[in-house]
Formats: structure tokens, sequence, C-alpha cells
């Protein structure tokens, strides 16, 4: 994101993709004190492409020493110079200049601000850890606690601008800047789960597991990661059950803490293993359908939401559940 350095105070501003600078306290960005600022006095605005200045003010804006013509727009780069009612108060020099992102901002403590993935997880010192993730069928951010007690259930809160999260002590205030637009990527078009089909090719010795993932003629490479194993195995499960006729609703269900012991990690490190299944599906499919969604959750117990895949090991299907109902 752009930041802008107050050369006074030396305190960072971090640019929203419509900013507004003045001495109107509760109706700008970024607050100026200052009699001879303009209760608007000066914006800054993303077009896509740049940042530009825009001057709206009565006693002037400067950039590197030249005043601007009110209402002139002139684009911003690294190194830039802006004053704001005359040539050396109010300074703000331009530290960096790359597009908005929603990202979380420190209160009142001196952290970085986290630019946001569309699925970005928050590691804490307790017991919990916060998963943000981004919902491209609501627009909005979602919060969900991922807890280390196996047996809790996760219930996501949604979440609107400006709102205030804490991690270990710390506030954070979310800022949402860029629309969806701003990295979206030519993707499958996938509105549900039920439109893709698993395919799992692990080894003899079950040491790699490397996953596709298809939508009619399409077919997505998630390659060989560790974390697809955890994928595998509820897989396997998955299919046990269609093959023994159980109803949807009671397919593939596995208790979390036996399943942690089975493959020889704690709960914590069982849900990071979940975290990455989960982020890789969202980041194949841009986001495009629930696909954070993969693995479900009640309570003490998950299961992959899909029904329709195929489990190769070494040459020989193990399992195929293409051509089934559930």
């Amino acid at each position: 994101m752009a930041v802008l350095i107050n050369k006074q105070t030396q305190q960072r501003c971090l640019l929203q993709s419509h900013h507004s600078f003045g001495r109107l306290k509760n109706s700008v960005n970024t607050f100026v004190a200052d009699a001879y600022i303009s209760k608007i006095h000066a914006f800054i605005e993303w077009n896509g492409q740049h940042w530009l200045l825009r001057d709206v003010s009565s006693n002037g804006t400067w950039l590197n020493g030249n005043k601007l013509g009110r209402e002139k727009v002139v684009q911003l780069n690294v190194g830039d110079v802006l004053t704001f009612a005359s040539k050396s108060g109010n300074a703000f020099e331009v530290h960096d200049t790359k597009a908005p992102c929603d990202c979380l901002i420190p209160i009142e403590h001196n952290s970085d601000a986290i630019e946001l993935e569309y699925f970005h997880l928050l590691p804490s010192k307790k017991s919990h850890k916060i998963l943000l993730r981004y919902n491209n069928q609501t627009y909005s951010w979602w919060q969900e606690i991922v807890d280390d007690n196996l047996n809790e259930s996760i219930v996501p809160v949604e979440l609107q601008n400006k709102d205030v999260l804490t991690i270990d002590g710390l506030k954070w205030q979310l800022q949402i800047n860029s629309t969806l637009a701003d990295t979206q990527i030519l993707r499958p078009s996938v509105t549900s789960l039920n439109e893709l089909t698993f395919l799992f090719q692990t080894s003899l010795d079950e040491e790699s597991t490397h996953v596709f993932m298809q939508s009619g003629e399409q077919k997505l490479d998630l390659l060989v990661r560790n974390h697809h194993y955890l994928t595998l195995c509820l897989a396997r499960q998955r299919a046990k059950d269609v093959n023994a006729g159980l109803a949807n609703s009671e397919q593939g269900w596995v208790y979390s803490e036996l399943l942690a012991k089975g493959l020889g990690v704690d709960a914590s490190h069982l849900n990071i293993l979940i975290y990455r299944i989960r982020k890789q599906f969202v980041e194949a499919l841009n986001n495009t359908c629930e696909t954070s969604n993969i693995i479900e959750r009640n309570v003490g117990k998950i299961r992959l939401a899909s029904t329709c895949f195929c489990i190769i090991k070494g040459d020989e299907v193990e399992y195929d559940t293409r051509n089934l109902t559930s």
C-alpha cells in the first residue's frame, strides 16, 4: 500500500484509495491541525495505475517546492515531498506508491500495517488464531477463530470497515481499500464445490501426494504439497462411507483428535494444515466460490466437503466416486 511519512513527526500515513487531508477532523482521512489548512485541503486518489494529488484548498499545496494550480492533478512518485499551506510546514514525503489493499492498521502501537491476502491467518501467542477470509459472494471480510481445542466449533463473523480486532492485547483496525478487480486472474467460472472434481495421486509409500482440481475441461494443478496427505486421508474416509451407502450428512466425518494422532501432529499443527488446504483452494480459484469451506467442521470432527474425486495409489485406482451419487 502507499505510505507517506510526516516529515515533522515521522509518523506513517497509510493511504486509502480515496484519501483526504484537512482541518475538518471527523470528515477527513488525515487531520492536519493548522489554522492555514482548509477544512478539506487536498485529495490523493488511486486511478488504477497511479496515485494522483489534487489541491482543493484556499492557501495552496506544494509538490517538491512548486505550488500546484487549484484542482490540478499530478502523479506522485517515491521521494516526492508535498506540503500544505506553505513551502515548509506540514510536509509529507512519499515513501511507497503500491496499489491500495485491504489491511489491518495498528492502533496506538508502532507495528507495521498488515496487508491482507484473501485468506489470511493471524498468529497469536494464545491457544487460538484469527483467520480472516474475503468472501467474493458477500464482498466482505469474515473472521473465524481457529482454536487449538479441537472440540470447539467455529462460527464465522462478518466484519465491517473500521472494525477493531485485538490480537495479543494489541488493537488493529480493519481498513478496506481495494476491490476484487484489483487482483482478478482468469480462473474457471465456478460457483459451487459441486462443480469441482479432485484427483489424488499418491506414491506407493505415500510420501508424496499430488492433487489436481478439475472444472469441466479445465484442469488446475495443485502440485505436491505436504498438506495434501491430510486431504487424502479425509477423501479416503468419505469414499468408504459413500461405498457403504451412508447418507450425505453422515459421510466422511473424522474426529479431529484421532486424526491428529494418526498423522503424528498436535492440534495446533493440524489447524495449520487445514488452513493451508483452504488457502490453496481459495487462491487456485481466485475465491470465485466458497472453496474456503473445502474442509467442513462439526463439533470435534472434520470432513472433506467434496464428494466427487478419484484416488490413485501408484498406478492403481483405489477409490473413484465420480460416477456415484451420495
